[in-house]
């Protein structure tokens, strides 16, 4: 008997997570070539002209196709992603003191979580403000004669450091995603839209919780109607 399974995440959604992750890892490649000397040889003067080119293409899909599938195709779930992304409580504190041992394989008995745990909290904290601090040095460089050139001297560097911290970031989220043996079944929900019944009640009790309160409610309404 095939287990049941419960949807996580819209079709909205998982675009908007794609063409995030997909315009910054073009970014992060094509960035890393313009930075680091020893690509100049590998690609030589019209790769590298190739390569700038779609670094500055790509910038306006990082800065804008996201937000726009977002904000138009579900609204509501965005805010109320964001609102629980700032919401922390005492059981999330708790996660994250924990989640080393996970993240590492090691035992741990992790507290009760919602839609989305401490960790993929934190993780889409700092892929919002990293995306805004890449965006926003990112603009300076690429309209630099607009701005006063100390700005922009300034902004370069602080690109950089923004894309190594944001690589970092993304490295360990693929682990988790692709590598770990109790988080592999959350790729499934960015992919089709859900996740397995055990999976959603064992790392999201308090989700599935209130899914099964709000269900109860549904059923109850249609047999009273």
């Amino acid at each position: 008997m095939q287990e049941k399974r419960i949807e996580r995440f819209n079709l909205a959604e998982r675009l908007g997570h794609w063409s995030h992750g997909i315009t910054f890892v073009v970014l992060l490649v094509t960035g890393s070539a313009l930075v680091f000397r020893g690509f100049s040889g590998l690609l030589g003067p019209e790769g590298l002209k190739v390569t700038r080119t779609l670094h500055h293409l790509f910038a306006y899909p990082f800065t804008f196709l996201t937000v726009l599938i977002l904000l138009i195709g579900t609204p509501r779930t965005v805010f109320q992603w964001l609102k629980e992304c700032f919401t922390w409580s005492r059981e999330d504190w708790q996660f994250l003191k924990l989640f080393p041992r996970q993240f590492f394989g090691l035992p741990a008995q992790m507290p009760e979580q919602g839609k989305f745990n401490a960790g993929e909290k934190l993780n889409s904290l700092l892929t919002v403000f990293g995306s805004m601090w890449m965006m926003g040095t990112g603009w300076i460089l690429l309209f630099r004669e607009r701005f006063d050139p100390q700005l922009v001297a300034w902004a370069h560097p602080l690109h950089s450091a923004g894309a190594l911290f944001m690589g970092a970031v993304l490295i360990g989220h693929v682990y988790l995603a692709l590598c770990h043996p109790e988080c592999r079944e959350a790729i499934k929900g960015m992919i089709w839209g859900s996740v397995s019944e055990t999976f959603a009640r064992e790392h999201h009790l308090r989700w599935y919780r209130e899914l099964t309160e709000q269900n109860k409610a549904t059923s109850s309404e249609k047999r009273v109607a």
